[in-house]
């Protein structure tokens, strides 16, 4: 992957609690989880602390990338759907967006909590698999976007993830950079047996 000039990428030691991981994660399974991920933080404000991955209502594009072998109780249940609810619940978020416009039809779309912009399914060499994902969501700092890619290699033992996000205004001004970086993520799997 190819970051864009400026743009800093550093490596986070302790494993990120991000989406599903938070809801899910036990003491024992958070220590299998730090020998079994790889996870680098991606800022264009060139910053080099690794506090956190992710921070959706920057005025910079972050985010990260992640290669994590698959606890064996995730490898178990993981699929293809379950991808899009990785790192927010967006079935949920969309289930509630739309009975929010039921409600106030007018006033709910002026002012989304949440918003897909794309579902896509991903197809790659090697039987690499998976969802890419573009939505926005309400924070305090007004609306945010996301632009996630959730891969599976082909046994779906390993998960792969590229998240981008900044406020959905920073996103459109830098949706150059961001494209450069999304078209520059490759997978190459270890073994396809």
């Amino acid at each position: 992957m190819k970051v864009p000039e400026g743009w800093s990428h550093v490596q986070i030691q302790d494993p990120q609690l991000l989406g599903i991981d938070a809801r899910q994660m036990s003491p024992d399974m958070y220590v299998a989880l730090s020998q079994r991920e790889w996870m680098t933080k991606l800022d264009a404000s060139g910053s080099t602390q690794p506090t956190s991955a992710l921070a959706p209502d920057s005025q910079q594009p972050n985010g990260f990338l992640q290669v994590r072998q698959l606890l064996p109780e995730e490898a178990k249940t993981i699929s293809t759907d379950s991808l899009r609810n990785l790192l927010v619940s967006v079935d949920d978020a969309q289930a509630a967006q739309d009975a929010a416009i039921k409600q106030d039809p007018i006033g709910a779309r002026l002012h989304p909590a949440f918003l897909l912009l794309a579902d896509e399914t991903v197809k790659k060499a090697d039987g690499v698999h998976g969802v890419h994902l573009i939505y926005q969501l309400s924070t305090s700092a007004g609306l945010a976007e996301i632009d996630q890619t959730s891969l599976l290699d082909q046994n779906q033992t390993v998960l792969y993830q590229l998240v981008i996000t900044c406020t959905a205004l920073c996103y459109a001004q830098n949706s150059p950079a961001v494209d450069k970086v999304l078209s520059s993520f490759t997978i190459k799997p270890t073994s396809t047996s």
